[in-house]
């Protein structure tokens, strides 16, 4: 007997604050990309320039997730029984493949910059459009985070990373340029550079491997594999144990399928009843959770 419970009725309130969210991610990377962009240019710094950068493929990697949440969160159908979870876990290996290269250029740029050397101007004015940004910035960390405490999106959690990311860059943008204000010494807006192309390319790997783990179809952490099996032990004292426990997440569904084992239940509706009260406990601890279960007399295999 194979029982699944219904789809999450709270899922279409989930994409809409997803997809707001979003625009709202966009809309701000691409008001920071400009400012960044033309003040990094006016002043020579590249440490501006990187920042400013950065936020150019937020523009683009927000907007190819915008797209995949649209067509993640559709319901599934008869060509894709599981759903299109799967979307947000290839949009984020594109990120992540973006972001890199990203990172890479501007550490071939600070080096390159270092061997010939640079020099920057008007030093206040980009001070003051870098606090701007940042301020933009947490108030927009802030939207993301919560967000993703609603859904556990991971591509609204990759969202909360790069403008976490931007955040951290422009402060040590702003203090990079207030240390080349007061020693003349460039190198400390090239250093700066160089430190955020590494982090970008480190944030970068730590996206690829989530993406990868989804699409590989990784089971859940042990964690809460441990939590399901104590569920499923201490549900009923009719329930002898369990086998074949097979876990997954695609996007920010849980898939859980198991075979229930049941002693002494002869009647078929009472054994289809105790099944469905543990698909619903099981649900109740993993909002969103797909859950499968068989359920077999004591002993079955």
């Amino acid at each position: 007997m194979k029982t699944k419970f219904s789809p999450d009725k709270q899922q279409p309130i989930a994409t809409r604050k997803k997809r707001h969210v979003m625009v709202l991610s966009i809309g701000t990377a691409l008001s920071l990309t400009v400012f960044k962009l033309v003040v990094g240019f006016a002043v020579h710094s590249l440490a501006v320039i990187a920042s400013a950068f950065d936020s150019l493929m937020d523009v683009l990697v927000s907007s190819v997730n915008f797209i995949a949440i649209h067509e993640a969160d559709k319901p599934a159908d008869a060509e894709h029984l599981y759903g299109h979870g799967k979307i947000e876990s290839l949009a984020g290996l594109f990120q992540s493949l973006v972001i890199s290269g990203s990172g890479i250029y501007l550490i071939v740029e600070s080096l390159r910059r270092f061997i010939r050397g640079s020099e920057l101007t008007h030093i206040p004015v980009a001070v003051a459009v870098m606090i701007i940004s940042m301020a933009f910035t947490f108030v927009l960390i802030l939207k993301l985070k919560e967000v993703l405490r609603e859904t556990e999106s991971i591509i609204v959690g990759t969202e909360v990373l790069h403008y976490t990311t931007d955040f951290l860059t422009g402060g040590g943008v702003l203090l990079a340029l207030i240390l080349v204000r007061y020693t003349g010494s460039n190198l400390w807006d090239l250093a700066v550079a160089f430190a955020i192309a590494c982090y970008i390319v480190k944030s970068s790997l730590r996206i690829l491997k989530n993406s990868v783990d989804e699409l590989l179809d990784r089971a859940l952490p042990p964690e809460e594999q441990k939590e399901i099996e104590r569920i499923i032990l201490t549900f009923d004292p009719k329930a002898t144990g369990f086998h074949n426990l097979r876990t997954r997440k695609i996007g920010q569904r849980r898939f859980i399928d198991f075979h229930f084992e049941i002693r002494g239940e002869q009647d078929f509706s009472r054994a289809h009843g105790l099944t469905e009260a543990l698909i619903k406990r099981i649900e109740g601890r993993f909002p969103g959770s797909d859950v499968t279960v068989h359920f077999d007399p004591e002993g079955a295999d």
